[in-house]
């Protein structure tokens, strides 16, 4: 259940592509994720390695109440770390607390987010691999697909959104082999904050009807077929229209691009200046659909419920069982169907 929607087409793209030698590798497939690939995927040869990282130590500080403070014991230290935040705008505001709070080191501390420019990633990346940078405040977007071979610690400043994310943020810790830490900073508070930035990205159904029915009265008050919107102000105009629907800009975005798959608005934008003017037609549909249609949506709420479990699980765990999951690849523990 927790196996991707879009993957599940994953053989027709295969056979669009003319049906070529296939090599799938992965560090995170439990069992659930290996079978649904085993259902979908003709394996000629499953080869499982379980090498186990016994270099990888767990620095148990869950619900610790000062987290700055101890976070800053372990900038101080000079050693390379990265430092896992859940949005964008912390990665900022830790780095400044940081550097107040660290000032020897501040030139040394530096942030990497998915909003900046692919220019400014590489040139950050850059920096850091070469350590001129030594600790990096990021959100999940860094280190995929990058071996950076000196990480001494990784901390989990705030809960990872899954296993399968705290298993690949650990395991970017201690790759040259020598100790390393994963230093568990989150706690139960990181818990309602992980579900509230899920809900920006996945309204309730209720919140998602009020904004299409807001579009919908737009469209006709417009003389325009594509008329001109924005998203803040979509925001407002749900939001004083049906005051018990407090709704975001966040969310009218994930609202119109769940609309837009499903056949009910189409939208377009123009550049002028440095200004981005969004426009948007809503289609007059005569049929009816289920917001569940949706990749996009669907995923939403499959993460929803995925994190949930998540949670419960990474908050109870001892710090013993924590300590084994990083060191091991998340893989099947069965030899069924090998």
């Amino acid at each position: 259940e927790d196996f991707r929607v879009a993957y599940k087409h994953i053989c027709d793209c295969l056979h669009a592509l003319g049906d070529p030698q296939v090599l799938a590798v992965t560090a995170t497939a439990n069992d659930a994720i290996a079978k649904g690939l085993i259902d979908l995927l003709p394996l000629d040869v499953y080869v499982a390695d379980e090498w186990v990282r016994t270099n990888l130590h767990i620095d148990d500080k869950r619900n610790i109440r000062k987290r700055d403070l101890y976070l800053a014991s372990i900038v101080a230290s000079g050693e390379k770390t990265i430092v896992y935040v859940n949005s964008r705008m912390e990665t900022i505001m830790l780095t400044k607390r940081l550097r107040e709070l660290v000032p020897h080191l501040a030139w040394r501390i530096g942030f990497y987010n998915a909003g900046l420019t692919r220019a400014e990633r590489n040139r950050i990346e850059e920096l850091f691999r070469n350590d001129e940078l030594s600790v990096l405040i990021a959100t999940s977007a860094f280190g995929e697909g990058v071996d950076l071979p000196h990480i001494r610690h990784v901390v989990l400043y705030h809960m990872p959104f899954s296993e399968v994310e705290f298993n690949q943020m650990s395991g970017r810790a201690g790759r040259d082999g020598e100790d390393a830490f994963i230093h568990l900073l989150f706690g139960r508070n990181d818990g309602s904050i992980n579900q509230s930035i899920l809900h920006e990205m996945t309204p309730t159904h209720d919140n998602m009807a009020q904004i299409y029915r807001e579009l919908r009265r737009q469209q006709k008050a417009s003389e325009e077929r594509f008329y001109a919107f924005a998203f803040d102000q979509l925001a407002r105009s749900v939001t004083s229209l049906f005051p018990t629907f407090s709704v975001s800009i966040d969310q009218t975005r994930s609202g119109v691009a769940v609309f837009e798959e499903l056949g009910l608005v189409e939208t377009r934008t123009e550049q002028v200046n440095d200004n981005t003017h969004h426009f948007i037609h809503v289609v007059d549909y005569k049929g009816k659909v289920e917001l569940i249609d949706s990749v996009r949506y669907r995923e939403g709420v499959d993460e929803i419920a995925s994190f949930d479990r998540f949670k419960d699980w990474v908050l109870s765990c001892s710090a013993e069982e924590l300590e084994r999951c990083v060191q091991k690849p998340l893989m099947p523990h069965t030899e069924e169907e090998r």
